[in-house]
């Protein structure tokens, strides 16, 4: 008994059309109502909530300039240059779209994205998953977490230190000592004879 090869066309097409349906169910699914909303622009509410706490300028929309230390919270999407003129603290899971110069320290959170440059008249430490677009420029020491990425130079007036997890696509320059550790790893027994 043979079928039908219209019918047999019918079926499998109903069958991959299932099959692409349940695969890409989920993502129709986040995409109409996604559980995280994304990161908070800095619009100019938020710039007035900022100068409230700090002294916040804005110059023709493109560079904001900050007096004094500033902490941004996680999340915050910055779309313009940021000045800072003290110490800069950076959440996780910010988005600054162009560079980032502070007069003094800098600590950067986890998951952030710097689509410029990062300059620094002070230490820099860049936490996991961050990746900087331009190139990181300090005058004191700079610390790069695991799977940070640099896709330009590190320059640095100090000592450099980076965990092999991270990549700088150009050069390392500094005028202390360049030091790469090894990935944290926790070796554990295979069996409990090998504790003894």
């Amino acid at each position: 008994m043979f079928l039908d090869p219209l019918f047999l066309m019918v079926v499998l097409l109903l069958v991959s059309f299932g099959f692409v349906l349940i695969l890409f169910f989920p993502s129709l699914l986040e995409i109409k109502k996604p559980k995280d909303r994304g990161p908070r622009k800095i619009v100019e509410e938020s710039l007035n909530k900022l100068s409230d706490l700090v002294d916040v300028q804005t110059s023709d929309g493109n560079i904001v300039k900050i007096s004094g230390d500033i902490c941004f919270l996680s999340g915050f999407e910055v779309e313009e240059n940021v000045v800072v003129e003290g110490s800069l603290a950076v959440g996780d899971r910010c988005h600054f779209h162009k560079s980032v110069k502070a007069k003094g320290d800098v600590q950067i959170g986890n998951d952030v994205v710097i689509d410029g440059n990062l300059v620094a008249d002070g230490d820099v430490s860049v936490w996991d998953g961050t990746v900087i677009g331009g190139a990181i420029d300090a005058r004191g020491d700079v610390k790069l977490s695991e799977r940070v990425s640099v896709r330009l130079s590190v320059v640095s007036g100090g000592n450099v230190e980076l965990f092999e997890s991270s990549e700088v696509k150009n050069n390392i320059l500094a005028l202390g000592v360049i030091r790469v550790l090894k990935q944290p790893r926790l070796d554990f027994p295979s069996t409990v004879e090998d504790i003894g």
